[in-house]
């Protein structure tokens, strides 16, 4: 397996990793929303996640991206993005193909994009993600890279 940056070719199949990791996620969301405050909420969230992989051909200087390749195919993606002010990285939207979790390929794509964060100046990193059960796994995972500064948030939600 390699990391390698992330290039405009491999917007698609990113793109394709990418919904079909979280489309439990946003089915759990579904779920616990209903499908009215769901639907307003979550109208395109498809179509969020491709405007993000698009944005990444505006370098903002900001945010780098990385790729996991095995046997000739993306594995999984990291976004790395640098607040250089504060010097303060974020891994940012990642996903590992549902097919290739549990094999260690996050774990090389979180410490390749730690270190790229620090190459480039970062001091701290953080990482932010879900407290449903849907989110356990990037959890485990985050803590176990070493994240243990946790400030929780609740989001409420309710019909007008």
């Amino acid at each position: 397996m390699t990391i390698r940056p992330y290039a405009p070719a491999d917007r698609d199949a990113a793109l394709a990793l990418c919904i079909a990791a979280f489309t439990p996620i946003h089915e759990g969301f579904r779920a616990a929303l209903g499908e009215a405050i769901f639907a307003l909420h979550y109208p395109d969230w498809q179509g969020g996640y491709a405007r993000m992989f698009d944005a990444l051909a505006e370098d903002d200087g900001r945010t780098e991206a990385f790729v996991a390749e095995t046997d000739g195919a993306i594995a999984g993606f990291v976004f790395a993005i640098l607040d250089a002010a504060t010097k303060t990285g974020e891994i940012g939207l990642n996903a590992v193909a549902p097919a290739r979790q549990r094999q260690g390929i996050g774990r090389l794509m979180y410490d390749h994009a730690l270190a790229r964060l620090k190459q480039r100046g970062a001091e701290i990193a953080y990482v932010g993600t879900g407290g449903d059960a849907a989110h356990a796994p990037a959890r485990a995972a985050y803590e176990a890279l070493g994240f243990d500064r946790v400030i929780p948030a609740v989001h409420y939600y309710r019909a007008l």
